[in-house]
């Protein structure tokens, strides 16, 4: 192989690579690796309590605009986020994942289920674009009553990862005035204290 050959035959090897790259598997982190980072992350504001484990396959019904999806489950793992030790719970957490090759298809549904919500509702649905693909979405009703006063989801498609938010009407800052306004707060908070965790290894 003269000189050229081996200039273009690098060249070309460095320009598959990547590709390459993007498209060999990689394994996403055991949500049990991850339950465990988010529990120190969160401290000393929350503290994770009710660890709930989920094994073998589970699935449930979501129900959009007259059709119907069944939801399938792979992995489940589920905990509270109490504001502080032994405090009112400020979020119920669930993390999720789909059996192999279905990411897309539930991510699709479960958008367009809590984009039917915020419709019934009559309020706008927050979308956030975050870092490495995933997004953040989420329904805050439009005034405090009720036992939720919102849900949330993220769609990680890097980790193949849904993590399911929901807001209880626990805290007692959201009974005043600004209640709206504190939802926001801590929705933020806590989303912050979770997205600040390093990528499991």
């Amino acid at each position: 192989m003269n000189t050229m050959q081996c200039v273009a035959a690098a060249m070309l090897c460095a320009s598959l690579s990547p590709a390459m790259a993007a498209t060999s598997p990689v394994e996403p982190p055991f949500l049990d690796v991850l339950v465990g980072q988010y529990a120190n992350c969160v401290k000393p504001s929350y503290h994770q309590a009710d660890l709930r484990v989920q094994d073998g396959v589970g699935r449930y019904q979501i129900d959009v605009k007259g059709e119907a999806y069944t939801v399938e489950l792979q992995e489940r793992l589920g905990f509270s986020l109490q504001a502080g030790i032994d405090g009112p719970v400020a979020a119920i957490v669930k993390l999720d994942r789909p059996p192999k090759g279905q990411f897309g298809e539930q991510a699709r549904w479960r958008e367009r289920w809590l984009r039917d919500v915020a419709e019934r509702s009559g309020v706008a649905l927050d979308e956030r674009v975050l870092a490495g693909g995933a997004r953040l979405l989420t329904v805050n009703k439009g005034e405090i009553k009720g036992n939720y006063v919102g849900q949330s989801l993220l769609i990680d498609p890097a980790r193949l990862l849904f993590i399911d938010m929901a807001w209880p009407n626990t805290l007692g800052i959201y009974r005043g005035p600004d209640g709206l306004r504190h939802v926001r707060e801590v929705q933020d908070d806590v989303w912050k204290r979770l997205l600040s965790c390093p990528p499991a290894a």
